[in-house]
């Protein structure tokens, strides 16, 4: 299983400039990330994994929202589109359900990101482990990932939200 060294030293080899950022409690949630960190759940990059058609993909969304899975299958063409359970997310990517990095994983995957993640100038993500985040320029992390930009994302439900 990797670990958030995985993800720093990744970023490190890539010269990215970036923190770990090491939470006073779990982070298994965006809006509990958000919570420990201080900011909106707006700024926060949910990395999810779904098998579309079988295959494992990272979606990207911000905290604030939630993946639609119509739009994805729309975007994609494919005709399966499924949330990965934890052993397939520990496989696809070595890291836990609640501490996906977008980057630095087990293998290359492909990445569909919502536009709207790289709003912030500043977004945090899973950092390896459910109690870092990783920080980093949003430009960044869109140079490194290198997604497919589509809009799959809708608000969720205000109750999922941070105020």
């Amino acid at each position: 299983m990797r670990s958030c060294s995985d993800v720093h030293n990744f970023l490190l080899e890539a010269d990215v400039a970036h923190e770990m950022l090491q939470l006073p409690g779990l982070a298994r949630t965006a809006v509990r990330a958000a919570q420990l960190l201080g900011v909106s759940t707006a700024e926060v990059v949910k990395s999810l994994v779904f098998l579309l058609d079988g295959v494992p993909t990272l979606v990207l969304v911000r905290g604030d929202s939630q993946a639609d899975l119509d739009r994805v299958r729309a975007v994609t063409g494919c005709r399966d589109a499924v949330l990965a359970r934890g052993q397939e997310v520990l496989e696809a990517t070595g890291y836990r359900v609640g501490a996906v990095p977008p980057c630095g994983l087990a293998s290359e995957l492909p990445v569909i990101a919502d536009p709207k993640v790289f709003e912030p100038p500043v977004v945090y993500c899973g950092g390896g482990a459910t109690m870092t985040m990783l920080k980093l320029r949003s430009d960044d992390l869109r140079e490194l990932v290198k997604p497919q930009l589509a809009e799959i994302a809708e608000r969720a439900p205000a109750s999922r939200r941070a105020h």
